[in-house]
């Protein structure tokens, strides 16, 4: 999946709109519309924040791989989490993803 597949998915994911992100970027709407169209290609300060706000990595927006093939669990508690997530089936992984995202949206209003 290319950048701007991903960025969109990231997005819907979440429920954001294209003008909310602009917005939470400080960016035009046709700015962060063109990164979803390919048309424009933010710098990596930009993917950086794209990342943060999406409560993603880069290397997911970007598809490197290195997330997943490089990173280990730094605790029990993650590798179990990690266990637990990859024997979901899809439309579950998704709905974690959700509420994990919530979660960490809600830590950060504390």
């Amino acid at each position: 999946m290319s950048f701007p597949e991903q960025l969109k998915k990231a997005r819907q994911a979440l429920g954001y709109t294209q003008r909310q992100i602009a917005e939470a970027m400080g960016i035009t709407n046709s700015t962060y519309c063109g990164y979803e169209t390919g048309k424009r290609q933010p710098d990596v300060t930009k993917i950086k924040q794209l990342a943060d706000i999406l409560h993603t990595s880069g290397d997911a927006l970007l598809e490197t791989g290195y997330a997943y093939k490089n990173h280990q669990p730094d605790s029990p508690q993650a590798a179990e989490i990690l266990s637990i997530f990859e024997s979901l089936r899809p439309e579950f992984q998704q709905y974690a993803l959700q509420l994990i995202r919530q979660l960490a949206q809600l830590q950060k209003q504390l």
